[in-house]
């Protein structure tokens, strides 16, 4: 874990040094709200049920 916080951190400072902090940031939530949107219940398949007589 504390290697992902290591990379997480040069990879925030290259970000920072280089200018692209807030096109980074703005690329991350993008991603954040995509991944919510997949794994909405909605996008489940849906249960077999047995049929009613």
């Amino acid at each position: 874990m504390s290697d992902l916080i290591k990379i997480a951190a040069i990879l925030a400072f290259i970000a920072v040094g280089s200018g692209n902090l807030p096109k980074i940031l703005n690329l991350v939530r993008k991603a954040q709200i995509q991944l919510v949107k997949e794994s909405q219940a909605s996008k489940w398949p849906k249960a077999m049920t047995l049929p009613s007589r």
